[in-house]
């Protein structure tokens, strides 16, 4: 004991000298390491990427090109319903609105194609372009980088780098997502492949603008092709030559964000497209080849990034206005198509002929004469290569061969095998892929190979071209199964750290309790030794990456490990100074009671492992949340020894339960639920926007909610001094500003159409200013003015009798509850930017959930109330049987322990656990990631911003859960007054002390001394115990997803509901961190402050 005293001992006079405010700081952030750690490591062996090969195809003779010149018109979000005909219109806003193609090859059959086109998941359109142009499947980890900046581009061989490579020049006009993938950032010719002279791009974000990309692309390729919409415009002038020229369109794909996928607009922007593409068609020369295709689909609220079946398919259109892409003498034989070929659509469609995103990649190459991509995984589409060509030959002088249509077919699928073949040798001796798993399926594709090479030289054609393509079936399969590699060992570690961390919280809680011991407490010999042994583990964890211990490990992973691992030894055979030995700090078991109260957090942890649960887990919440408050406040409301406490506890209770109620009601379906789920937050399934009901009360709900903080103060008698100014004033506008914005994004949604430009740049400005006002009052209001406005007290004079003479009294009306009516003003300035960026339906449920929050608040008070009568009523019975000369010492260590016994009641910790993810489902959220809001990440901006985008997002997706964490200082400075500290000596007083020679005068002043910060201490404490109890129940459900996700890494569910899931838990819980160790701790260190600033020294917390 004394030895480790001695090692510890730099670190223990640090602790001794820290305020309780800067323990509490280093026991948040101890934890925050402990959780990052954990899951980052455990990311690492989850969450991989594939292994990218930077190979390159070699050039190869072939079949000769059809084409030498490609325009490529991809629009955003082009489901594949909007283009492929229908023969009869069961939506009048996008069937048949975009026909051309559909007439054209119905008109000329050899010379026009259409096809469903499914795309990979994730939906979204960095990994799509990708897939479009490398061929390559993406991993579930990749949708993250759809909204990078930087480091985004594509290492692998495409089409386009192969087109570059053969001096083609290459135009694009669109998505300024291309210009970063590939190496276009600055134009930079030496590494980019669009020509700096053909190459028009533009932000890609702006979900609120729908015409401004389209409009570039538009004029774009107007003047390339010499088209000019008016008819008297002058003579033509010369262009630049171009090989490829490449369009992306996303007004299609903001108006489903914006509006879904029925709505007046989609209708325009497909009519509007329509009239481009006749355009474009009547300019094509002959040795052109036009394909206009979608990236992805979108679901009926136009929304995409999933895999239902609205999402993954688009359409395919290929045209070649002289040359025929068909035969024209032969029709495709049966033995170049199987079962999957076909994809049986709805009755207005029929069967209909369906090819994968990746397959367009080989076919391209070969009908522009370059080599097949490197790493593509796709296979050629037959339709394109069952006609007769001549084989191309690198002899001069030498006459190329005649081949048969059989024979063209049969060599495109044996140069597309032989590129496949190729890509998984490769793959397979990668000294950092993750091949092995790949490695035993290679013999079977080389006999594949050998077997379709002897059916050629035999002739036999149709058997040599199905073995190629079983051979490229059996690879696609395989990688879907084996692409990204789990690392067993990094995943194991990972949750090793979170269930020791805790474990750890435990031995924490158990430590906080005692910050009134002084410089020797528990917490700070404990944190002492964290400190110490982190550093230690971190030298450790070095030197093992070093040894390569485990080869899997990063340096950083290895660094997070070894300091985690320390700080866990070291908290958890921690024994405490022998000046705190007395003190129960020991490390137990929850108690029985304990065990109860977190059942219901239990069945929710463990519930994550099962897919049902997960899908269904909107509907379980309200039983669970019901089960842990509900239940056992209304069964103690019985038990209250008052009247008033009794009904204070069924009110209260009564009302909360009325509010989670209110707040289930408002839903989003996932796609496993629709058929036994009805959408309640937008207007209709098929909408993106709020039902009319929603829109109607917004401004009645923000005029009226001001009104329920100022009763729940009102019950305290604290709604005085600026109250009244805050909430009802500065706090109404900022409510006010939030219901306008979204009623003028209604009003510009549903009468957009039909109204001037003027008007709708007015009501753009609008949304802009009453957004800016919003934010602007929100960060004045939770920031100066609450810091300068004093505690909402009124300090009146007590009327004496004119007969007695004495000194003028002061009453201080609102003292009692001076720190929870100052720290509530912050709590609704917090609220009001949440207010903001969320959409109706959601501001109605947060308004709700704010309601619940106050009165959890009021049940906790009086569940504690509850609690100190007992104790009093004991301590009463206790005192009539104890001696006279013994009443004060034991009654002055009663009351002590009786002020640590004040806590946060554990059920109401675990209420906020379920009442966030209850705000966050009524919101308009699932742990999906088609269900974010992307629109909202433009609220109070003209264009998208990488950072405030991601910051606005972020707040609507979370409202709910930031509003609960905010919300659990609050319990314990709910109805506490500053206490009074009439001992406290002044500094005359305090000189005369110490000059005096008794030890016992001596003592009296250190304990009047000790006394004023014990009372901070105690503060501090029992906020942080809250905190660490809440976030000790999410590290529980972290923990146990972490188990269900390792355990179900195989299950065929794992990246469309239990990895979503399980990255939800992880933000979660990483939220919660940033906001104690910073909303949360800052305000109530300046609460603290701005309170002794009012009162004066002698008054303290």
């Amino acid at each position: 004991m004394s030895e480790n005293g001695q090692q510890h001992k730099p670190w223990r006079s640090t602790t001794a000298r820290l305020s309780s405010t800067q323990l509490s700081f280093i026991v948040l952030a101890i934890l925050a390491l402990l959780h990052s750690s954990a899951i980052y490591i455990f990311s690492q062996g989850f969450l991989l990427s594939r292994v990218t090969l930077p190979d390159r195809t070699a050039a190869t003779t072939g079949i000769q090109p059809t084409h030498s010149k490609l325009i490529l018109i991809l629009i955003d979000a082009l489901r594949y319903d909007f283009m492929l005909p229908h023969s009869h219109s069961t939506d009048p806003y996008h069937h048949n609105q975009l026909i051309l193609p559909s007439q054209l090859t119905r008109d000329h059959p050899t010379h026009s194609y259409l096809f469903h086109f499914l795309a990979d998941p994730p939906t979204t359109t960095l990994q799509r372009l990708k897939g479009l142009t490398t061929g390559t499947l993406p991993t579930f980890i990749d949708v993250g980088s759809n909204f990078a900046s930087d480091n985004i581009g594509i290492d692998e061989d495409s089409w386009l780098a192969q087109l570059n490579a053969i001096g083609k020049k290459i135009g694009f006009a669109g998505d300024d997502t291309w210009l970063k993938l590939f190496g276009n950032h600055d134009f930079d010719p030496a590494t980019g492949i669009f020509h700096q002279n053909l190459t028009s791009a533009y932000e890609s974000f702006n979900v609120e603008d729908l015409h401004t990309v389209d409009n570039g692309v538009q004029d774009h390729f107007y003047r390339f092709l010499n088209i000019h919409q008016d008819p008297l415009q002058g003579t033509t002038h010369h262009q630049p030559h171009w090989d490829v020229l490449i369009g992306h369109f996303l007004g299609l794909d903001h108006a489903g964000h914006r509006f879904g996928a029925s709505h007046p607009t989609v209708r325009s922007k497909l009519q509007q497209y329509d009239q481009f593409l006749e355009k474009i068609v009547a300019k094509l020369d002959d040795d052109t080849l036009l394909v206009v295709m979608g990236d992805h689909g979108m679901d009926s609220k136009g929304d995409h990034g999933g895999d239902s079946f609205s999402e993954v398919s688009t359409a395919l259109w290929m045209y070649s206005k002289t040359h025929p892409l068909l035969n024209p003498h032969e029709p495709l034989p049966d033995w170049a198509l199987d079962q999957h070929s076909f994809v049986d659509l709805e009755p207005s469609l029929g069967k209909t002929r369906t090819v994968a995103q990746i397959d367009l990649v080989p076919t391209l190459s070969l009908m522009l004469g370059v080599p097949i991509p490197f790493s593509s995984l796709g296979m050629i589409i037959p339709e394109f290569f069952f006609r007769s060509s001549l084989l191309a030959t690198s002899v001069p002088g030498h006459q190329p061969q005649i081949l048969s249509a059989s024979e063209t077919l049969s060599l495109s699928a044996a140069m597309n095998s032989a590129q496949l073949l190729s890509f998984a040798e490769r793959y397979v001796g990668s000294s950092n892929s993750s091949g092995q798993d790949l490695a035993q399926h290679v013999p079977e594709l080389r006999d594949f190979h050998k077997q379709a090479g002897e059916l050629s030289r035999l002739q036999r054609h149709a058997e040599a071209f199905q073995a190629h393509r079983s051979l490229g079936t059996s690879l696609l399969s395989t990688s879907r199964r084996v692409w990204a590699k789990f690392v067993p060992s990094l995943m194991v570690i990972g949750i090793v750290i979170m269930l020791l961390s805790l474990v750890v919280s435990c031995k924490l809680l158990s430590s906080i309790k005692w910050t009134t011991a002084g410089p020797h407490a528990p917490i700070r010999t404990l944190l002492a030794g964290a400190l110490s042994k982190g550093a230690f583990g971190l030298v450790l964890g070095g030197l093992g990456h070093w040894a390569n211990l485990i080869p899997e490990m990063s340096i950083l992973s290895s660094l997070l490990a070894g300091s985690s691992f320390g700080i866990c030894l070291s908290i958890l055979t921690h024994q405490p100074p022998q000046e705190s030995a007395h003190l129960d700090i020991g490390l137990k078991l929850p108690s029985f009671a304990t065990l109860f109260k977190l059942v219901p957090v239990i069945l929710h942890a463990l519930g994550l492992g099962s897919n049902s649960y997960t899908i269904w887990e909107d509907r379980v919440i309200l039983h669970l949340i019901s089960f842990s408050v509900l239940l056992p406040t209304l069964l103690g409301s019985f038990c209250a020894p008052q009247q008033r406490l009794r009904n204070r506890l069924l009110m209260f209770s009564l009302l909360f339960g009325v509010c989670v109620r209110l707040i289930s009601l408002s839903t989003i379906c996932r796609e496993e639920q629709h058929s036994e789920c009805s959408v309640s937050f937008y207007a209709n399934s098929t909408s993106s926007n709020a039902p009319n009901w929603a829109m109607s009360i917004l401004i009645p709900l923000a005029i009226a909610l001001p009104i329920v903080p100022a009763w729940f103060l009102g019950i305290s008698d604290s709604y005085r001094g600026p109250a009244s100014f805050y909430f009802g004033a500065v706090w109404r506008l900022i409510l006010l500003c939030g219901a306008q914005y979204w009623i003028t994004d209604y009003m510009l949604s549903h009468e957009g159409i039909s109204l001037t430009a003027n008007l709708l740049d007015t009501g753009s400005w609008v949304k802009l200013l009453v957004a800016r006002v919003a934010i602007g009052l929100c960060v004045f209001a939770g920031g100066i003015l609450w810091f300068i406005l004093p505690p909402c007290i009124d300090v009146t004079r007590v009327k004496e009798d004119k007969e007695q003479v004495v000194k003028p009294r002061l009453l201080v009306i609102g003292f009692a509850n001076a720190y929870g009516s100052s720290y509530l003003m912050f709590l609704v300035a917090s609220f009001g930017i949440l207010f903001l960026v969320t959409q109706p339906v959601g501001q109605v449920i947060l308004s709700l959930g704010l309601v619940a929050i106050l009165s959890l608040v009021e049940i906790n008070d009086s569940l504690m109330d509850v609690r100190k009568l007992g104790e009093s009523f004991q301590k009463a019975i206790e005192a009539a049987a104890t001696p006279k000369d013994s009443i004060g010492k034991e009654e002055k260590q009663g009351l002590e322990r009786l002020k640590m016994q004040e806590h946060t009641d554990l059920n109401m910790i675990i209420a906020l656990h379920f009442l966030g993810y209850l705000m966050f489902f009524g919101t308009g959220h699932q742990a999906a990631f088609v269900s974010i809001q992307w629109k909202t990440g433009f609220i109070g901006l003209r264009h998208a911003h990488h950072l405030f985008s991601a910051i606005l997002i972020s707040l609507n997706t979370f409202a709910g859960f930031i509003l609960v964490a905010l919300a659990i200082p609050l319990f314990k400075l709910w109805n506490l007054s500053p206490v009074i500290n009439l001992n406290k000596p002044s500094i005359p007083a305090a000189a005369a002390a110490a000059s005096k020679s008794s030890h016992a005068q001596q003592e009296d002043t250190l304990q009047e001394r000790s006394n004023e910060n014990n009372n901070n201490n105690q503060l501090d404490s029992s906020i942080l115990e809250s905190q660490v109890k809440f976030l000790s129940i999410q590290g529980m459900i972290v923990g146990l997803n972490m188990l269900c996700v390792y355990y179900l890494r195989r299950h065929l569910m794992v990246w469309k509901i239990f990895s979503p899931r399980f990255l939800l838990s992880c933000s979660l819980i990483l939220l919660f961190h940033f906001l104690f160790l910073s909303f949360s701790f800052l305000a109530t260190w300046l609460l603290k402050w701005k309170v002794s600033r009012t009162f004066g020294q002698q008054f303290s917390s």
